[in-house]
Parts: C-alpha cells; structure tokens; sequence
C-alpha cells in the first residue's frame, strides 16, 4: 500500500512539474525583452526608431511574424507584411496587406508565415515556416476602416520557449494615458527610399488621444473607435512599407506585453507633424474570437 501510494504521489508531482513547463512555455506576453525601463528623451534622433532605427534584441519580440507572399504573376516576393501571433494556430494582421490598390489576394495558398525570425538574411534555426490554411478579411474593411485580417496556420506552431510564443490580448480598451511603455516592430524600410531592414527593428512610441489623428487624417479617412492614434510627431521615428500589419505591443504592471494594435497606416514613413494609425485590438476583440471559433 505504502509502495503504491508512493508512485501516485510521485505520478502527481511530474504531471505537476510538466503541466507547468507547458503552461510557462505557452503562458502569453513574456519576452527576454524588459519590460520596465528608466524614462528617456523620445524626441531625439538617436532613440530607437524603425526609420533609421535600432535593432531590437534577438528573440525580444517571439510574436512577431513575416508573412511572406507568391504573388501569381511577380513569383515570390518574401517578405510583404507584418504579423502577430494570438494563438498556436492564429494570426493577425492588416486587411490591407491582402487587399490593396494593388492586389486583392485573400488566397490561402499564395501565403506563408515564418515565425521565431529576427534576422531575415541568415538562417537561425529558431524559424518555422508554415503555410496560411484560411485568410479571414473584416467584412467591412474599406478605406483603412476595419484594418484587420485573420489568418489560420495550416498546423500549429511549436512554441518553443523564448523564441516563439504568443502575445497577450487586451482585457479593455487602452486610454492614451495609461502605459508609459509601447513598441512598434518591424522589417519595414529603414528609410522611405529605403530597402526592407535585414533585421528586427523597434521604436517606442507614445499613445495619443483618437482627438490629434482626427485633425491630422479626417479629411481623408474618419478616425473611429477601432483605430488606435501613437506615433512621434517630430518625424524623428515611426513605421514605414513592410511594418504594416505588425504589432504594437505595451508593456503591463505584471512584466507581460499585451497588443495593443497593428500598424495600418499613416502620412508616409515618420513625416514630422502626423502620427501614425493602428488598429485598436480591444475593439476587435469580439470579432476575433467569433472568427476564431467559426
């Protein structure tokens, strides 16, 4: 009795112990990446910036994804947008990465999704490759209104640690006011006649009220409840082509990041006096988890 009674407790403890590497291994939000750090000047050319910008640290961003397009009559164009993982088997990124006034290719066959990347030029032997099963654009997506898509991954991704994992969504609608610590990443250009960055490019950004995009960009697209106004106004940084669809991650008290948007659109790469525009997570929640479920 004695005997059996010792291998059921020893039974519990390792099912205890692998339960728990799972979950830490699946747990959202963490990166190596601090998520506290001392205020600096963001109005200087030397803070980190994607146009001409600072590479973020290897592995910091295990959310971030390429998404790479073969376009029926160009071939493959590697990398076209940003993208961000919510699950092991979902994806999100900008409706107009897929629907633009240059294509409207919402074809599960012509996409891919690498994941665990940082640098583009060099095999890491952290990537996974894994082919787009179904493409899911916001059904009213026009004009940079409802800036969304989802995407499901043919199988599901091995998160593996540090290197991929999945990012938090919001419990609530963000105010402008209320983190002092938000980052856009990407490998879009450097420069605004620049070529794609090789590696994994950060800029930490402030979070505005909805009220600065509204005069900056009513004329041209109604600034609404699901976009998201952050950006520097100094054309000292900002996002520029190949960021779009990428995150906008903030920092939570509890060291996770949460995603806060997904770039969608702005006056150019980092043109001084306008602020970019994302697409406000915590409005879409309902949508993404209805699709998600379908």
């Amino acid at each position: 009795m004695e005997y059996h009674l010792h291998h059921v407790s020893l039974l519990l403890v390792l099912v205890a112990v692998l339960f728990g590497s799972m979950s830490a291994i699946q747990e959202c939000g963490r990166s190596v990446r601090r998520s506290r750090q001392p205020r600096t000047s963001t109005g200087s050319a030397s803070t980190g910036r994607i146009i001409n910008g600072r590479r973020s640290p290897r592995g910091a961003w295990p959310w971030q994804v390429s998404l790479q397009l073969l376009h029926p009559q160009f071939g493959f164009l590697g990398h076209w947008c940003g993208g961000v993982l919510i699950s092991p088997e979902w994806l999100l990124t900008a409706a107009h990465c897929v629907n633009n006034d240059l294509f409207n290719l919402p074809l599960a066959a012509l996409w891919t999704a690498v994941l665990g990347d940082w640098d583009q030029e060099t095999e890491e032997q952290t990537e996974q490759r894994i082919p787009i099963e179904k493409v899911i654009l916001h059904e009213r997506f026009h004009n940079f209104q409802h800036d969304i898509a989802l995407m499901k991954l043919s199988r599901a991704v091995k998160l593996n640690g540090s290197r991929i994992r999945a990012v938090c969504l919001p419990a609530r609608r963000l105010a402008y006011n209320e983190t002092d610590l938000c980052i856009a990443t990407g490998w879009g250009r450097d420069k605004e006649d620049g070529k794609l960055a090789g590696k994994l490019l950060e800029v930490r950004i402030p979070v505005h009220d909805n009220g600065l995009c509204k005069k900056k960009y009513g004329h041209a697209v109604p600034i609404r409840n699901g976009h998201l106004c952050a950006g520097h106004v100094d054309g000292s940084s900002g996002t520029c082509v190949g960021d779009s669809g990428g995150p906008l991650q903030c920092a939570r008290r509890d060291g996770k990041w949460f995603l806060a948007g997904i770039t969608s659109f702005g006056s150019g790469c980092a043109k001084p006096g306008f602020p970019d525009v994302y697409t406000r997570m915590s409005y879409y929640l309902p949508w993404i988890k209805s699709k998600m479920k379908g």
